[in-house]
C-alpha cells in the first residue's frame, strides 16, 4: 500500500479493526468471489450476477431512513430524515435488478438500446443502472447540473428507448421526453406518500398525455417480480457498447465517450482497479457515495465497493448539506474524495479551532467522530489538490493521501506522479511549440502527454472525425495535458493544452471563451485569465481601456459583462492585477496573428498571480479567524460583508450591501459553509435558502440575523422549531406557533370569513413545473369572475418577480419544455 504508514503499523491497524469492529470484519473481500469474476471469457451480465449472488446476504446499498410526517400548517405529507441508514443486501439488489430486466426485456428495451438516466446517485439509480447490464442495453447517465438545453442534444443523439429520472429532476425529464421520440418515462426515488411528489407525477402524466407511459419504479419492480427470470442478454457482438459518459461540453457540444462491455465489466473486478490503490479487493470497502453517476470516479467508487463485497451508503442530499452527518453515520473504510470535499473538512477544522481549541485535539476528534475512525486508505482525484490543502489533509488523516490522475477517455494514468503500469502500456511526450513546451526544456522535458493503455476508450459516440483527432499516427491517445518528465515513469502535471481549466471544485472553464466575453467590457482593453486547478476560482491580468479607471470600477464592469453573457459565478475572476502596459507582439505577449501568447503571459505573470492566490488564502484564513472571534461586536452588515468576501477568497472587502452571495462567486455548497460561519459568529441560524434566494442580498441576510438576534419575527428555522443541536426531530414540534406569530394566531378567529365566491387567490410556488399549471388553472377561474391571482415569487422587486414568473411560461425558458401554446395562453389570461 502506498502510504506513509509503515507496513507493520498498517497491519497492526488492520488487525485491531478486524478484532474490534464486526462490521469491518464482515466486509472482508471474498477471495473466491474475486477469483470467480476473473474467470476468462466471463461476460458482463455473468460478472454482475456472480458478484451480487456471491456476496448474498452482505449489506450492499444504504440510504438514509425517512419518516413521513404531516405539515401542521397545510396538512400535507412530507419526508423527514432519520439519523440512520437502511440497507439492502447484495441478494436483494440482485432480485431488484432481475425484476427490472424481466419487466423491460424487449418492451421497451432491446439489446443495444440506449437508456438515459437523470438523477442523484441512490439505491434506485444503482438498481436501474445495474439492470441495464442484464439487458445488453447502453446506460446514458445525464448530468443533473446541466440545463435542459444542454441535455437535449445528448437525448437527440442517443435516441433512448426509455428515460429514467429521480423525482427531484422530473421537470427536466418531462421537458426532455416532450422534445424526443421516447414513449417511456420511469420515475425513481419516488414516495407517493409525499403529496408534492405524487402531484408532480400526476402533472407529468397530464403534461405528456397518453402518448407517453409514466411509471413508478416500484410498479416496474412489482411487475417484473411476477415474470419469468431472463438470462443476461449479450447480443451477437463480442464486446458491444455498454456505457456512454458525456463530457461537460466545455469545448463545444457534449461528446459521449464509449465504454465497451469489457471496460464496464472491469469496474466490477477488484483486481482490475488495484492500479489506483493496491488495497482494492484486499481490505473491507465501506464507502459514502456522493459523486454523480455521470462521473467515472463516482461510478468506480460505487461499483468497486460492491465488487469487493462492501457497502455503499448514499449521501442524503445532492447539495451535500448533510454530507458531514452522512459521513459520520457511514464510518467509511475508504476515503475517495475530490479536493472540494477535503476543503469542506478543512473549513470544519477552522471552525472548531477558531476560538482557541487545541488543534491536535480537534484533529483527533475529527478522525474519530467525523471520519469514523476506521479508514485505511485515502485518495484524492478528479482535479489537482493544492499543496497546502494536501499537507493539512495528511495531518488530519495521519497517513499519506494518494493523488490519482486519469480521465474519462484513458482511465488511470498516474498516481502520485508515477505512471501506472498496468494499465498504461506506453507513454510519450510531444512538443507543443505554440505553448512553449518542448522535450528540450531544462531541467526537465515538457510536452503533451500521450498514452497507450488497456483502459483506453475506442472513441466518441457517432463522432469519428473528433475521435480521429484524439489519436496520433502511432495510436497514442492525446490527453491534452502538459506534463514535465522528472524521470522514467515519473511525471508532474503542468498545464492544459486546449486552455480548458478544471477548477478545484470540478467545474470546467474555457479560458478563451471567458477572455472573449470580458473583452466586451467597456473598461477592458485586454485580459488574461489565469487559473490553477488546485484553486476553486480564477484570477486575471487586466489592461484597462481607461487608464484612470479604478480597480473597483473595473471589477464592477467585469461582473456586469459576466451577467450580460450569462456566465457562471465561478467563471468570474475573483481578483486581478491591473497592467498599464498593453500586451503586444513587440513585448512577446501577443502572437504574430495578435492572439494572446498564453505561455509567455503565464511566464510573465504566474509568479505574481500565484502570490496573489497565496495572499488571498492567507488573508482568508486570518480574516475568518478574526471574524469568528470579534465579528459579533461589529455592525451586522459589515460583518456579513466581510465574512462573504473572506470565505469566497476575494482580496477586497469593498462589497455593496445589495450584492448577491452568488454574484460574489458563491454556490449552494459554499452557502452552507457561509451559514455555519454566520451561526458561529452571531449564534443564530441562517438557512441556505436565505443566503441563495433570488430575493436576498447581503443586506437581507444581515436583516435576518438582526431579527433573529432580537428574538423577533424572523422566518422559522430548524433551531427555532426543533431546538439547537437537536439530533432527533418530531412531527409534534411542527406547531402553528412556531410558524405564525401570536398576535396573528389570536386574531384569526375574528377575521372576516370568505364569501361564497372566491375572487382573490394567493399562490406560492408558481415558478415551478407544477406551480405554473396551478397558476394557469386559477387564472382561468379568476377570469370567469373578474377576480385576481396574487403570486408570491422570490425576487428583489415586484418587477423582477414578474419577470421570473413570465420566464416560467416562456417557451425559451428553462422549465417550459418549448411550449409556445402554453405561453400564448398565459399571456392571453
Amino acid at each position: 500500500m502506498t502510504n506513509d504508514m509503515s507496513d507493520e503499523r498498517f497491519e497492526l491497524r488492520l488487525d485491531h479493526l478486524y478484532d474490534t469492529d464486526p462490521q469491518f470484519a464482515a466486509a472482508t473481500p471474498s477471495a473466491e468471489v474475486i477469483a470467480a469474476v476473473d474467470e476468462p471469457g466471463l461476460r458482463l451480465p455473468a460478472v454482475v450476477k456472480t458478484v451480487l449472488q456471491g456476496y448474498g446476504d452482505r449489506p450492499a446499498l444504504g440510504q438514509r431512513a425517512v419518516e413521513f410526517v404531516a405539515d401542521p400548517a397545510t396538512g400535507r405529507t412530507v419526508a423527514s430524515l432519520l439519523p440512520r441508514f437502511e440497507t439492502i443486501t447484495h441478494r436483494q439488489l440482485w432480485d431488484r435488478v432481475q425484476a427490472i430486466a424481466n419487466a423491460w426485456q424487449n418492451h421497451p428495451v432491446t439489446v443495444g438500446d440506449r437508456v438515459a438516466i437523470l438523477g442523484f446517485t441512490s439505491v434506485d439509480y444503482t438498481t436501474v443502472d445495474t439492470a441495464l447490464t442484464q439487458l445488453g442495453a447502453v446506460s446514458v447517465p445525464l448530468q443533473t447540473s446541466a440545463s435542459v438545453a444542454a441535455l437535449q442534444p445528448i437525448v437527440a443523439e442517443t435516441e433512448p428507448a426509455l428515460i429514467a429520472t429521480s423525482i427531484d429532476y422530473l421537470d427536466d425529464a418531462v421537458a426532455l421526453v416532450a422534445g424526443a421520440n421516447t414513449a417511456h418515462l420511469v420515475v425513481f426515488d419516488y414516495h407517493p406518500e409525499i403529496d408534492d411528489q405524487r402531484e408532480a407525477v400526476e402533472a407529468a402524466q397530464a403534461r405528456l398525455g397518453s402518448g407517453v407511459t409514466v411509471e413508478a419504479l416500484a410498479d416496474v419492480l412489482e411487475r417484473g417480480a411476477d415474470l419469468p427470470d431472463i438470462d443476461g442478454a449479450t447480443g451477437t457482438e463480442d464486446d458491444p457498447l455498454s456505457l456512454l459518459i458525456y463530457t461537460s461540453g466545455s469545448t463545444g457540444a457534449p461528446k459521449g465517450a464509449m465504454y465497451l462491455e469489457s471496460k464496464v465489466a472491469n469496474i466490477w473486478r477488484p483486481a482490475a482497479n488495484a492500479h489506483w490503490d493496491d488495497s482494492q479487493g484486499k481490505v473491507p470497502s465501506i464507502v459514502l457515495s456522493f459523486m454523480p453517476m455521470s462521473h467515472v470516479m463516482g461510478r468506480g467508487i460505487l461499483y468497486g465497493a460492491l465488487a469487493a463485497g462492501g457497502t455503499v451508503n448514499f449521501a442524503a442530499r445532492a447539495d451535500l448539506s448533510t454530507f458531514l452527518e452522512d459521513l459520520a453515520l457511514t464510518r467509511p473504510t475508504q476515503l475517495n474524495f475530490v479536493p472540494r470535499i477535503w476543503d469542506m473538512l478543512f473549513q470544519e477544522f477552522q471552525s472548531r479551532t477558531a476560538h482557541g481549541a487545541d488543534e491536535d485535539a480537534v484533529l483527533a476528534d475529527m478522525r474519530e467522530n467525523v471520519l469514523g475512525g476506521r479508514y485505511v486508505s485515502a485518495l484524492t482525484g478528479s482535479a489537482p489538490i493544492s499543496p497546502e490543502l494536501k499537507a493539512w489533509v495528511e495531518r488530519l488523516l495521519d497517513q499519506h493521501l494518494l493523488e490519482g490522475y486519469g480521465s474519462t477517455e484513458a482511465g488511470s494514468v498516474f498516481v502520485d506522479g508515477r505512471i501506472t503500469r498496468p494499465p498504461v502500456l506506453d507513454y510519450k511526450l510531444v512538443d507543443v511549440p505554440e505553448l512553449g513546451y518542448r522535450l528540450s526544456d531544462v531541467p526537465h522535458p515538457r510536452g503533451e502527454l500521450l498514452v497507450k493503455s488497456t483502459q483506453l476508450f475506442p472513441g466518441y459516440y457517432k463522432r469519428p472525425e473528433i475521435t480521429a483527432q484524439m489519436f496520433d499516427e502511432d495510436g497514442f491517445y492525446r490527453t491534452g495535458d502538459i506534463v514535465a518528465e522528472l524521470g522514467p515513469d515519473e511525471v508532474r502535471y503542468v498545464d492544459r493544452r486546449n486552455n480548458v481549466l478544471k477548477l478545484a471544485q470540478g467545474e470546467f472553464v474555457t479560458v478563451s471563451k471567458l477572455e472573449a466575453a470580458f473583452t466586451n467590457s467597456p473598461l477592458v482593453q485586454q485580459i488574461y485569465i489565469y487559473g490553477n486547478s488546485s484553486r476553486p476560482y480564477l484570477l486575471a491580468v487586466v489592461v484597462p481601456s481607461d487608464p484612470d479607471a479604478t480597480k473597483a470600477a473595473i471589477a464592477q464592469s467585469l461582473k456586469d459583462t459576466a451577467r450580460a453573457a450569462d456566465l457562471q459565478s465561478y467563471e468570474i475572476p475573483r481578483d486581478f492585477l491591473v497592467e498599464t502596459t498593453p500586451f503586444t507582439v513587440e513585448n512577446g505577449l501577443l502572437t504574430g496573428i495578435r492572439k494572446l501568447a498564453w505561455p509567455k503571459l503565464k511566464e510573465r505573470y504566474s509568479a505574481e498571480l500565484e502570490a496573489l492566490y497565496a495572499e488571498l488564502a492567507d488573508g482568508q484564513a486570518d480574516e475568518l479567524q478574526t471574524l469568528r472571534r470579534h465579528g459579533a461586536e461589529a455592525p451586522v452588515l459589515e460583518t456579513v460583508s466581510r465574512a462573504a468576501v473572506a470565505l469566497l477568497g476575494a482580496a477586497s472587502s469593498d462589497v455593496a450591501s445589495d450584492a448577491h452571495f452568488t454574484d460574489l462567486g458563491g454556490d449552494s455548497l459554499s452557502a452552507l459553509t457561509f451559514g455555519n460561519l454566520l451561526q458561529e459568529i452571531f449564534g443564530v441560524e441562517v438557512p441556505v435558502s436565505v443566503i441563495v434566494s433570488p430575493a436576498s442580498d447581503l443586506a437581507t441576510i444581515a436583516a435576518h440575523i438582526e431579527t433573529q438576534r432580537a428574538g423577533g419575527t424572523g422566518r422559522p428555522t430548524f433551531t427555532s422549531v426543533h431546538g439547537a443541536g437537536a439530533k432527533e426531530v418530531h412531527a409534534a414540534d411542527l406547531t402553528l406557533d412556531k410558524f405564525i406569530d401570536a398576535a396573528t394566531l389570536a386574531a384569526a378567529p375574528t377575521l372576516p370569513k370568505a364569501g361564497s365566491e372566491v375572487r382573490t387567490v394567493l399562490l406560492t410556488g408558481a415558478t415551478g413545473f407544477l406551480g405554473r399549471y396551478l397558476a394557469l388553472e386559477w387564472l382561468e377561474r379568476m377570469d370567469l369572475v373578474d377576480g385576481k391571482l396574487i403570486c408570491l415569487v422570490r425576487a428583489r422587486s415586484d418587477e423582477e418577480a414578474r419577470a421570473r414568473l413570465d420566464k416560467t411560461f416562456d417557451s425559451a425558458g428553462p422549465n417550459s419544455g418549448g411550449d409556445p401554446k402554453l405561453l400564448a395562453h398565459y399571456r392571453e389570461l
